[in-house]
């Protein structure tokens, strides 16, 4: 009696094996019928896949290079280590002024990253999310939401922060040292 429930069992394991083979079976197959309909229509216009190819690699190369939170953080180190080491009468001063703008935010935990994928925001909020304060929590007292953009400091692409890169350009020359009104 015992080997008449075991067979039942064997034969319902073999039946529920056979479904899901044929249902990966089907998957395949449609993958295969996609991949034969894109080579298809390849042949039938290469310049349309060669521009949908290019942007695809082209995309996937901006995902890649898409820099991260923590280079972020590596970099801002890096620059305000590079402006600490030039002497204050010949450092630039929007250079300064702008990592040490970024520094503060990030001491006060107010400096964020968001990731999109193929590009990253570099964004100061108001106030830290963690702060129970009425004015932090309370909607009323925040910025619209038609107004986000101004609390973008900098965009991230290809590797790079871009405004971060264009302020230390010229790091180390102080413009105002060299606009004299002396006329001798």
């Amino acid at each position: 009696m015992a080997s008449s429930g075991m067979k039942v069992a064997g034969k319902a394991k073999v039946g529920i094996l056979r479904k899901i083979g044929s249902y990966f079976k089907i998957i395949v197959d449609d993958y295969k019928l996609v991949g034969k309909e894109i080579l298809q229509d390849m042949s039938d216009s290469p310049i349309k896949a060669s521009v949908y190819g290019i942007t695809l690699a082209a995309a996937a190369i901006m995902a890649k290079a898409n820099p991260s939170e923590r280079d972020l953080e590596d970099t801002l180190i890096n620059n305000a280590q590079e402006i600490s080491l030039v002497g204050a009468p010949i450092r630039n001063k929007n250079s300064d002024k702008f990592i040490d703008n970024l520094r503060s935010a990030q001491r006060d935990g107010r400096l964020h990253h968001t990731s999109f994928g193929l590009f990253s925001c570099v964004w100061i909020s108001e106030y830290r999310h963690e702060l129970d304060l009425y004015e932090a929590q309370c909607k009323y007292t925040k910025i619209p939401w038609y107004q986000w953009h101004r609390q973008i400091v900098d965009i991230g692409f290809l590797g790079k922060f871009i405004k971060m890169s264009q302020a230390m350009e010229d790091y180390d020359v102080n413009n105002e040292e060299w606009n004299t009104n002396d006329k001798s």
